[in-house]
């Protein structure tokens, strides 16, 4: 068990402290909500090409779409051979059909780490936890703008990160519409990231440092202007599957 603290420590946890201490270091105003802020930007810049790479599996499995259900009408009967030979049309045009998976796997635990970050790193800064490049700011004052505690729970800050959450969940199901088929598993883990997990955000936000949730908002809506900058070039892609599965 130390040693998984040690390596959540010095591969999540502190890097990701070191990093909000930085940007509020290079703040004129010390700011700790504008810091998280700009902090969130630079995450989501360094996420984004696993992103795009995520959606262009996604456009690609939406291409299949004619092969696999091909592939579920023959082997209706068998769900081994069904599963099979799904892997081996996936291998054939070099889709992986788990990339949108990966994309969650990576920002569970940043959630995770900056929630402990936002726990405990409010009032004076340890000398232990900054690096030797890093400045020690002495303290990380939790008000932000004059009246946000981010420190404390906030249920309007909590209402706007529900509100973006469902719209960006929305955008990103309505974007890969058609991918894959919506069955079981799959359609139930939509409807709850479309539904209950804003409601999960709304609640969690009352005992939540609400700089989690502030930095939770941006990134949904970070999610939201980048769903439209990439919405026209879905049109664009669906031309190119379509001639790569026509080949």
């Amino acid at each position: 068990m130390g040693v998984f603290n040690l390596l959540y420590n010095e591969i999540l946890w502190r890097p990701l402290f070191n990093g909000l201490v930085f940007v509020y270091n290079i703040l004129p105003w010390k700011d700790l909500g504008l810091a998280i802020v700009i902090f969130t930007v630079i995450i989501r810049i360094i996420l984004t090409p696993l992103l795009l790479k995520a959606r262009r599996s996604q456009q690609e499995m939406s291409f299949l779409q004619p092969e696999i259900k091909k592939i579920q009408e023959k082997h209706k009967g068998n769900k081994e051979v069904q599963s099979k030979a799904m892997m081996e049309l996936y291998a054939k045009y070099k889709v992986n059909p788990f990339s949108g998976c990966l994309v969650i796997i990576i920002q569970l635990p940043i959630l995770i780490a900056l929630f402990q970050v936002f726990r405990k790193g409010f009032g004076e800064v340890r000398a232990e936890d900054i690096y030797s490049f890093v400045q020690n700011p002495g303290t990380l004052h939790s008000l932000s703008l004059g009246f946000l505690d981010l420190s404390k729970g906030n249920i309007y800050l909590g209402v706007i990160a529900a509100i973006t959450q469902y719209f960006q969940t929305k955008m990103t199901i309505d974007q890969s519409a058609g991918a894959v088929p919506q069955q079981g598993f799959a359609k139930s883990l939509q409807w709850q990231s479309l539904y209950f997990f804003p409601v999960l955000i709304l609640l969690w936000s009352y005992t939540l440092p609400s700089a989690l949730t502030l930095y939770w908002t941006v990134l949904n809506i970070l999610g939201i202007v980048q769903e439209i900058i990439w919405k026209p070039k879905h049109g664009a892609g669906h031309e190119h599957g379509n001639n790569k599965t026509g080949s």
